[in-house]
């Protein structure tokens, strides 16, 4: 299970963005996280930008897949279904349930949800 942003665990940094512009300002090493944007998503491929996006709906979750993101970053009533579905599609990304409290850790674990991203770990610009 992938722990992102938590104290004990050392993660890449996550960086919430919203444009072209912020993209750039973010270390080379960063995962950018944004809103479901195709066009940010687009650029991110092209620059070879890891990316995030956060997902709201399951069509957002399919086109997230389909534009190349890394992960997919969902609330806690989207995960179930969003884990089912990338696991039945072999998502090449990883659905991380975004949370500010350590306790998921036993529910994403007992749901076989890929990670989760503590809202520790994203930095804003």
């Amino acid at each position: 299970m992938i722990l992102i942003g938590h104290e004990l665990i050392s993660s890449e940094p996550f960086y919430k963005v919203a444009s072209v512009e912020e993209i750039a300002k973010t270390p080379s090493n960063a995962v950018v996280l944004f809103e479901f944007e195709p066009a940010l998503s687009a650029y991110c491929v092209e620059q070879k930008v890891t990316f995030a996006l956060h997902v709201r709906h399951i069509k957002e979750l399919i086109f997230a897949n389909a534009l190349g993101a890394s992960y997919f970053v969902v609330d806690k009533s989207l995960a179930l279904h969003a884990q089912k579905i990338a696991d039945d599609y072999l998502f090449d990304g990883k659905v991380l349930l975004l949370s500010s409290d350590e306790n998921e850790i036993e529910f994403t674990a007992s749901h076989a949800i890929d990670g989760i991203l503590f809202e520790t770990g994203i930095t804003s610009l």
